[in-house]
């Protein structure tokens, strides 16, 4: 009996965030699809990679979801060995699970699917993603993005200049430069180092989709439910044009009282704040959020 990984996406999931993953057969994939709540899911729904859907994966790599499609109609995407993504409409949910049935009949493999538009990345549409967020390599450079992206124009602009005019190449331009730079951004720097020492073993996990998530430190987390949250608070410059307005430092009060803080070197206010739908989240105008201000 052939067992293979489906899973479960509704409108509130986030790319990569599956619930009820689990082996099953072929029956039990069919009843799984049979009992979606398609006609509440597919009410404004996106038609796209990721929608409301079932997604089924095979282990030679390949993968089939099924979701919804204009009206009343259903999509299959099938994501092939060559991580290209192709497009079947059916135009019932028993057309559809004859597809579903030659997936399982044809080891994962299906043809007769027309090319879908180009995507990048198609896969994360597909592969659960874990959604935890540490102070790693990746945190810490999007920290920095834009003094590195200023640098990254000068140091263009110095190379197109030189071509040019070799000879009125001057290296003290450069270093000058590089310091006005270190020197705009210094603030920046001192928020990293502020943030760092509070957030450097800490971990937290969560996902839009999930009532639950994880905080703590990487070796002592703790389960938390959105649903005991009493408030959300953001602490930050509000000002766009400000060098530091992505410094913001974010505290959670529970109903019981307890309260858990960390910073947007932990993770973005962009990733986080979306991870809520139901939750009061109130701004606050702080001109330096450092975490002791909080």
């Amino acid at each position: 009996m052939t067992l293979l990984i489906s899973k479960v996406q509704y409108k509130k999931s986030e790319k990569g965030e599956f619930h009820e993953v689990k082996a099953r057969n072929l029956d039990d994939t069919i009843s799984l699809i049979l009992n979606y709540p398609w006609n509440t899911e597919r009410s404004l729904a996106s038609i796209e990679l990721t929608c409301p859907s079932i997604t089924i994966a095979h282990t030679n790599g390949t993968y089939l979801k099924l979701g919804p499609y204009f009206s009343g109609k259903f999509s299959l995407y099938y994501l092939g060995t060559n991580k290209r993504v192709y497009l079947k409409i059916a135009k019932t949910i028993e057309d559809a699970c004859v597809w579903i049935k030659a997936y399982f009949e044809q080891e994962g493999k299906l043809e007769g699917f027309e090319k879908y538009s180009f995507t990048i990345n198609p896969l994360a549409h597909f592969k659960t993603n874990t959604f935890e967020y540490t102070v790693n390599s990746i945190a810490k450079l999007t920290f920095f993005k834009l003094p590195i992206i200023m640098v990254l124009l000068y140091v263009l602009m110095f190379c197109f200049a030189y071509f040019e005019r070799p000879e009125s190449f001057n290296s003290r331009v450069i270093v000058f430069v590089m310091l006005f730079i270190l020197l705009l951004y210094s603030p920046l720097l001192y928020f990293f180092f502020n943030y760092l020492s509070a957030d450097k073993d800490y971990y937290i996990q969560i996902s839009r989709g999930h009532d639950e998530f994880v905080y703590g430190t990487i070796h002592h987390k703790k389960v938390y439910n959105k649903q005991d949250i009493a408030q959300i608070n953001v602490y930050g410059v509000r000002n766009t044009k400000s060098l530091w307005s992505e410094c913001e430092v974010f505290t959670i009060t529970f109903k019981n009282g307890e309260l858990i803080k960390f910073t947007s070197l932990l993770i973005t206010s962009n990733k986080l704040l979306r991870k809520f739908h139901d939750q009061p989240i109130t701004y606050h105008h702080l001109s330096f959020p450092k975490v002791s201000n909080v």
